[in-house]
């Protein structure tokens, strides 16, 4: 369980990070505090940094998971090159209410035209990557395994009843002298 245990240490701090990011934000001071006078909150900020942040350690667990999948668990190792494209859609997709807390105020309709089309762009370019990833490196990953436990699976299932397994060594009995 060892092996697993920086897993804990990610998943304690994306809650910490959205926990206490909410829970200040509701504080009246950071309701009350309004920063220049593009009428943007210091609640807003402190949700900006804090969600910003659990996207930032997010997206780093994913790279973590990535590299780290494949001997963690042989068995799952076909996932490994998807895990960056999905966890890179997922930021990409929640980033974009996070980033618009802070830059909506200084935004006119056509900076928020063109913000929304980078972001779509950004999740289309996501989605591509995840496919594609799918497509040409788990897929094939995927079916070699299968491949490889069928055949493994036949060999012992081919066997006649009372043969040894090739790496089944039985006991030996030593004849009374």
């Amino acid at each position: 369980m060892k092996k697993w245990g920086w897993l804990v240490q990610y998943g304690v701090t994306i809650a910490l990070a959205l926990g206490l990011g909410f829970l200040l934000s509701q504080v009246p001071l950071f309701h009350e505090t309004i920063i220049g006078s593009a009428k943007l909150r210091a609640s807003q900020c402190v949700r900006f940094l804090s969600y910003g942040g659990a996207l930032f350690v997010l997206w780093r667990f994913g790279q973590r998971l990535a590299a780290e999948l494949p001997a963690l668990c042989p068995k799952m190792g076909f996932l490994g090159p998807v895990i960056m494209p999905l966890t890179t859609l997922i930021v990409v997709t929640a980033s974009h209410p996070v980033c618009g807390q802070v830059l909506n105020p200084f935004l006119g309709k056509t900076g928020k035209g063109v913000y929304n089309w980078l972001f779509v762009i950004g999740i289309v370019s996501a989605a591509l990557w995840l496919v594609l990833s799918w497509f040409m490196k788990s897929a094939p990953r995927l079916q070699a395994w299968e491949e490889e436990t069928e055949s493994s699976s036949k060999e012992s299932s081919a066997m006649p009843i009372g043969a040894a397994h090739p790496r089944y060594m039985p006991p030996t009995r030593e004849e009374p002298a």
